[in-house]
This record gives structure tokens, C-alpha cells and sequence, in this order.
């Protein structure tokens, strides 16, 4: 946005500006509600560990990823490393189906466990969130540790193990925390909004000679002050500096050009009613 401010038409010595806003409209919420999530089935609970027979991680491996005929085929190995509790998991179309290890379990039967959840895992489930737009209905297969998947050729699972554990003992409990000092509140940096950028030229000057932010409030009066007491005026006059900016040119026209560009409401993504407060300082270098 372009505007003018008008001066004296004297010559004059500009020694500083600030900027600052103060909102008409109500503050609309910067980010909207998340979409849903999809929430995985519940599993049966675990049965008792015993121990931890295979140290290592859960994990599944990418064999192969193809497509053919508008389906995607996708090959997974699981890891040598299954132990009770150990967690695998796979998932499209926004939709997880989680086995949870058993003693006895091997990466063959954790393969078996998955297709077989796959494969019983109704379309309509897969199509719930909306993401399912071929309507295909996954398949799996085994191959001893090999899993095996499809969807359609637009998707892909993907594979994830969780857990680990070692042969070895329990490292012993950590060492209580150390009481820390209370959080001294002076010392809390809060953010500042920033309503727009504002940009200053004068016809008998070259480029622009001055430029900075316009902010609403300045959270942050008084920071590391020791004497500050009881609370302070939200409202403000030079922005988040304590003064204002040198800026230290001469002119003798009758107005500044500003050119001012807005930030709060691309933030929001919304049109907003605010006002803009200038205040240009300066000396006279005229007699009269």
C-alpha cells in the first residue's frame, strides 16, 4: 500500500520514526482445528515378558517396490530381532493395522500375524478417510519372513517396527534430579505480533531511507528490568526498541512517501481492521 505523510515544506532534520498498530478487528486463531486422525484398532494385551530372547530392534525392511497394471506391489522383510511387545505396524489409505509380539513369536509369524489383518481389514475400513479414491482393497502374502502387499499403483504402505531391548541387566536407576532454582519470570521472552512493514522515501532523498516493523504490543516491556513491579501498560509507542532509531536525513518537501506492507493479515489468512500509528521526529533547520 502506498500513502503520504504530509511535512512542513521546510527543511527539516528527520531524527527518528516509530510504527506501531492497534487492532479493530476480533483476533481470529492463527491455525486451524488439525483434521482427524485416524486411530488404531485396539490390541489385546500383551502376554508377560519373558526376558528378552532375541536382543536387538524391531524393525521392517523395503525388498522391492513395483508397479503393474495400475497395482503397486511393495515386498517388506521383518527383522531378525522379535521379542513380546515388540510392535508392527503398516498402513494406507490413512488406515494402521498394528500386531503386537506374543512369546514365540518369529518374523515368520509376525508376517502371517499382518497379512492376516490385512487381508481381513474390510474395503469400507480402508476407504473411511476419504484417501481411498480407487476403492482397491489391499491383499498381502507371506513368504516365510517376507511380507508382501498391494495397493493401487497411486499409494504405498508404509512398514514401521517399534521396540528394542538388550540380553543384558536393567542399568541401574538414575540419580535423583537436582532442585533447580525457580524460573525467574523477568527473564520469559514472549513473541511479538507483527502487523506489517513499513518503508519511508523522501522525493528529494534517494531510495528509501528508513524501514521497520509495526507491531501491536510489546510483550516484552521491561525485560531483565530488577524494579519492575506489579504489572505494566500493555499498549506501547516505539515498537519492541526502548528508542527510537536514528535515522538522521534532511528534506525540505512537504510530504514523505510510505510505502507499507501488510504481515498480520497474510498470517491469519484474513482480512483484518487495524490501524496504523506513525510518528516521524524531527528538528527544524529554518529561522522562521
Amino acid at each position: 500500500m502506498y500513502f503520504q505523510i504530509p511535512l512542513q515544506g521546510k527543511p527539516i532534520k528527520i531524527i527518528g520514526v516509530e510504527a506501531s498498530a492497534f487492532l479493530f478487528s476480533p483476533l481470529p486463531q492463527a491455525n486451524p482445528a488439525p483434521s482427524p486422525q485416524p486411530t488404531p484398532a485396539p490390541q489385546p494385551a500383551p502376554a508377560p515378558m519373558s526376558g528378552c530372547p532375541n536382543p536387538g530392534r524391531a524393525s521392517i525392511d523395503p525388498v522391492s517396490d513395483s508397479v503393474a497394471n495400475n497395482v503397486r506391489t511393495q515386498v517388506f522383510r521383518i527383522g531378525a530381532a522379535v521379542n513380546p511387545t515388540f510392535q508392527y505396524s503398516c498402513g494406507v489409505y490413512s488406515h494402521v493395522v498394528t500386531v503386537v509380539a506374543v512369546d514365540g513369536d518369529t518374523p515368520t509369524s509376525i508376517a502371517q500375524k499382518m497379512a492376516a489383518d490385512v487381508n481381513n481389514t474390510a474395503l469400507a475400513v480402508w476407504s473411511q478417510y476419504g484417501s481411498n479414491n480407487r476403492n482397491y482393497k489391499p491383499t498381502a502374502n507371506t513368504n516365510g519372513d517376507l511380507l508382501t502387499l498391494t495397493t493401487d499403483f497411486q499409494h504405498s504402505f508404509f512398514a514401521s517396527g517399534t521396540g528394542e531391548c538388550t540380553g543384558a541387566p536393567p542399568p541401574p536407576p538414575p540419580p535423583l534430579p537436582l532442585q533447580l532454582l525457580q524460573y525467574d519470570p523477568l527473564f520469559t521472552i514472549l513473541r511479538n505480533e507483527r502487523a506489517g512493514v513499513l518503508s519511508l522515501q523522501s522525493p528529494d532523498a534517494t531510495d528509501i531511507f528508513y524501514q521497520c516493523d509495526a507491531w501491536r504490543l510489546d510483550n516484552n516491556t521491561n525485560y531483565g528490568d530488577f524494579t519492575m513491579k506489579d504489572e505494566v501498560a500493555g499498549e506501547w509507542l516505539k515498537g519492541r526498541n526502548r528508542i527510537a532509531p536514528e535515522v538522521l536525513i534532511t528534506t525540505a518537501s512537504p510530504i514523505l512517501e510510505a510505502y507499507y506492507k501488510d504481515s498480520w493479515g497474510v498470517y491469519y489468512d484474513k482480512d483484518l481492521s487495524y490501524g496504523l500509528n506513525i510518528f516521524i521526529w524531527f528538528e527544524n533547520l529554518s529561522a522562521s
